[in-house]
This record gives C-alpha cells, sequence and structure tokens, in this order.
C-alpha cells in the first residue's frame, strides 16, 4: 500500500492502530490529548498578548526603518538598502539556529518560555538601539547602524521563535489551536493597525522638530510595552510535557534531518508561505506605487493600510470559527480563491475610480486574513506528523524554518518587484508613461494572482484535518502511556 499526497498512510501495525481509534477519535476529538486538550480564556488571551509584544518591535522595523535611515539618520539609499539586504540573510542562519537550540532546551519553565522571559529585555533594548541616532558621521554611524540593526535582527529571533514554536506545547488539540491562533493573529493586526497609524506622528510629536530624536522615544515607548506584553505572555501560559517528553534525549542534527525529510506535510506548507508570502509581498509593495501614479491617490495610502489591518482582525475571528466547523484545509482554499478573485478584479478595474478600486484593495484582506489564520494553525499539527513519522519532535525546528520561508520570500519578492519595475520602465516622481501604468497595473494584480493560483493548487494536495491529526496524536499518546508506565515502573 503506498502513500497519500501528504504522505500520511501508513502500512502495518501502526496503520492497524490508527484504524483502531477511529471510531473513538469521531465520536470525541478532545480526548486527542487528554493533559493538554483544552485552554483557557485567560492564556488564549495571553497568549495573543505575547504577539502584539513581539509585533510591535517588526511591525516598526518593517514599516519605517529604512524611512528612519534615509529620512532621519541621513544614510543614502543604497546603504540602507544593503544593511536591511545583509539583515535578511543573517536572520536565514540564525532562524534555524534558534530553532535547533530551543528544541534542545529543557529548564524547570519548560523548553519555550525562558526564551521569553529572559529576552524580552534585550529585546527591548535593542530595539531602542536600533533607533538611536548617536553622534556619529561615516563610516562610523554606518557600522553603529548595521551593528545595532543586527542586534535587533537577533534578539528578535531569540524571542519570536521559542513564541510561535509554544502553541505546539500548550495543546495537542487542533481546534484549541485554532482559537490560539485567532487571539495570537488579532493582537497581531492591531499591533500593525497601532503602528501603522501612530508611528509617524507620535515621532514628530515627540522629537521637538528632530525627526530621529521623536523615532527614538517612539520606540522606547514601544520597546517597554514589549516587555510588559511578553512578560504577561509568560506568567500565563504553560507548556505541557508528559514525562516522556522530559526524559526523551535530545534530537541530534541527524534525527532532526530525517524528521524534516520525512515531513511532507511541513514541506507543502513551507511552500505555501514562500510562495504565498512573496506573491503578497509584490502585490502589497506595488499597491503604493499603483495608488500614487495608477489612480493618483498616494494621501489614500494610509487609509489603505488601516483598513487593510482593521480587515484582517476582523476576518481572523470569523476564519477562525469557520476553521472549527469546515476545517483549516477549507479555509486555506477560501483564502487563495477570495485573492485570486479579488486580483482579477483589481485588473479588470484598475481603470476605475479609487472609490471603487480602493475598498476592493482593502477586501482582499479577508482572504489574507484566512491565509494567516490557516497557516498558523496547521503549522502546529506538522510537529505532531513528523514525531508520529519519526519518533522526533523538534518545534523549534520547525517554526525556525517556516520563518525562514517567510523573510526569504520578502527578500526574493523585493527582487523580484525592482526588477519588474525597471521593466515596465518606471521613473520614481516623475510622470508615468502609459506603458508604465500598465506595467503597475499588471505588477499589482496578475503577478501575485499567479502565486496564488500555484499555492491553491499546492493547498488541494494538504490532508492533515483535524480527524487525521487527532489520530495521530492519539498514537502518540498511546506510545508515550507506555513510555512513562516504564519510567515509573508500571506495568
Amino acid at each position: 500500500m503506498g502513500e497519500d499526497d501528504n504522505g500520511l498512510g501508513q502500512t502495518g501495525s501502526a496503520a492497524r492502530f490508527l484504524q483502531s481509534l477511529r471510531v473513538t477519535v469521531a465520536s470525541d476529538k478532545m480526548l486527542a490529548d487528554p493533559g493538554a486538550a483544552t485552554t483557557t480564556l485567560r492564556s488564549r488571551i495571553g497568549f495573543g498578548f505575547g504577539d502584539f509584544g513581539i509585533s510591535i518591535g517588526w511591525n516598526i522595523t518593517n514599516t519605517f526603518v529604512l524611512f528612519y535611515y534615509t529620512d532621519a539618520v541621513g544614510l543614502p539609499n543604497a546603504v540602507a538598502g544593503t544593511i536591511i539586504m545583509a539583515a535578511m540573510i543573517w536572520d536565514g542562519i540564525t532562524d534555524p539556529v534558534i530553532g535547533v537550540l530551543a528544541s534542545w532546551t529543557r529548564t524547570r519553565w519548560g523548553r519555550y518560555r525562558p526564551y521569553m522571559l529572559f529576552g524580552c529585555v534585550p529585546l527591548a533594548l535593542s530595539l531602542s538601539l536600533m533607533f538611536y541616532r548617536p553622534d556619529l558621521e561615516g563610516t562610523e554611524l554606518i557600522v553603529f547602524v548595521a551593528a545595532t540593526h543586527l542586534l535587533f535582527r537577533t534578539c528578535y529571533t531569540v524571542v519570536a521563535i521559542p513564541y510561535h514554536s509554544l502553541i505546539a506545547r500548550l495543546t495537542k488539540n487542533a481546534d484549541e489551536r485554532s482559537s490560539l491562533v485567532v487571539w495570537r493573529l488579532l493582537f497581531a493586526a492591531i499591533s500593525g493597525a497601532l503602528v501603522a497609524g501612530l508611528t509617524l506622528d507620535l515621532s514628530k510629536a515627540l522629537g521637538d522638530g528632530d525627526l530621529a530624536v521623536g523615532f527614538g522615544r517612539t520606540a522606547m515607548i514601544y520597546a517597554a510595552i514589549s516587555v510588559v506584553a511578553i512578560l504577561v505572555c509568560f506568567a500565563v501560559t504553560r507548556e505541557s510535557e508528559s514525562l516522556a517528553d522530559s526524559e526523551e534525549p535530545l534530537p541530534s542534527i541527524g534525527h532532526i534531518i530525517e524528521m524534516l525529510s520525512k515531513n511532507s506535510a511541513f514541506w507543502l506548507l513551507f511552500a505555501i508561505i514562500f510562495i504565498g508570502g512573496s506573491g503578497a509581498t509584490i502585490g502589497g509593495k506595488s499597491g503604493l506605487y499603483f495608488l500614487k501614479y495608477n489612480l493618483g491617490s498616494e494621501s489614500l495610502f494610509g487609509l489603505f493600510a488601516g483598513g487593510y489591518a482593521l480587515t484582517i482582525a476582523l476576518a481572523v475571528p470569523f476564519w477562525g470559527w469557520v476553521a472549527k466547523r469546515r476545517g483549516k484545509k477549507f479555509v486555506l482554499l477560501s483564502a487563495f480563491s477570495i485573492s485570486i478573485t479579488v486580483n482579477g478584479a483589481l485588473f479588470l478595474l484598475a481603470h476605475s475610480s479609487p472609490a471603487l478600486v480602493v475598498p476592493l484593495m482593502v477586501f482582499g484582506a479577508v482572504g489574507t486574513g484566512a491565509v494567516y489564520l490557516s497557516i498558523s494553525a496547521a503549522m502546529p499539527d506538522t510537529v505532531e506528523f513528523g514525531e508520529w513519522k519519526t519518533g522526533v519532535r523538534a518545534e523549534g525546528v520547525i517554526y525556525g524554518l517556516m520563518a525562514f520561508a517567510q523573510k526569504v520570500s520578502l527578500g526574493v519578492a523585493v527582487g523580484i518587484l525592482g526588477i519588474g519595475l525597471d521593466l515596465v520602465g518606471y521613473r520614481a516622481n516623475e510622470v508615468q508613461t502609459p506603458e508604465a501604468e500598465e506595467g503597475l497595473r499588471y505588477l499589482v494584480s496578475l503577478v501575485p494572482m499567479a502565486f496564488y493560483i500555484v499555492c491553491l493548487l499546492l493547498a488541494r494536495r494538504f490532508d492533515l484535518d483535524q480527524d487525521r491529526h487527532a489520530e495521530i496524536v492519539q498514537a502518540i499518546a498511546a506510545n508515550k502511556r507506555i513510555a512513562d508506565e516504564s519510567l515509573t515502573g508500571k506495568s
């Protein structure tokens, strides 16, 4: 008997054991992990609040750091861009490394929470340093900016990768994970909306005419909020671990590689993250050019960005409700179907008035919210899939590679967009030719739509649904009960 599309088929005793569990799982999914089946509202909110604290630093960096470097610090455009690109390469190295280290960690606070406890203050300090403008010039200033940027990226990785891995230790129940993801994404969307809407005006107000000083003071406020939010998350969450879990040997690099090589469910999501993230970045970043030159409405970008973030915040709870009733695969397919439809409509209506086009672009956030929810809720399930296939559990590695895919897709997309702008004949701050405007129309609509079509085809192959995942968790739990009894001397 062969395996199915995701490698979920099994032969021999494992398959017979899983088959014997089908009736039990179908009647009561919440028995998937009796020790960690449910989470309280307090822990869900606390877990989500942690992402508010972590995202606030990422959002100000992702949205404003290039502007801060060029317009407040005074770095040349090429230098500022090179520093950011080097930091992305650095991320590609540190994300998997921190993932492995976190998977090897064993403490009385758990595997992942200690990184939040001891990493939140260095993260806050590094954020403040990154937006501090010292009394330096020339090469010394460039070295300082590069060093503080890399420091922040490193501190961010040390906290963010274990935080995202934590969900796989809070519960093994697929529906409970969807609820946790709803709260996490809701707080992340709130963080994004606040940073996008407040940062520039707050920096101008706090700077007393000096934008660099204003950004520095704003970053200090965000850093303080970050510490509080992350500590609250640490305080209200608890990692669930069996005796067998605590006694299991640390996975070697070879075992981790073996687990990854057989974890086809993870690699399918990895491909969707990389391809879908590239398409979304191209569409999102070309949106500003489209609004400015095609629609003549650059002033609407703030309204568009705020409306987009708010729509995601409203859409995520809805998609969480849908996921519990129809499954994560249904949400994922719906996400890319909506995105394809919106981008196709945008291409056809691109010459219409901003009053029609901008709301259409904002509506695309409904699909984006569905992608965020389904991917974030399905990713921890691949941890158990890999453990079931090989006996190796390494959440940190899974989430380290997920972050790697997200960041590499961002770099690839920016490169594609830069090449695309050159190919269509775009010229900054000039009246664009009809050919250039037509090229921007393609970049904001059909190009990302092509990426989404590929993702839709990949999503059709994802079959790790709630029932299948619950069966796998039951099989793992049964093996661990045997191991626990052996460790405690029970027959």
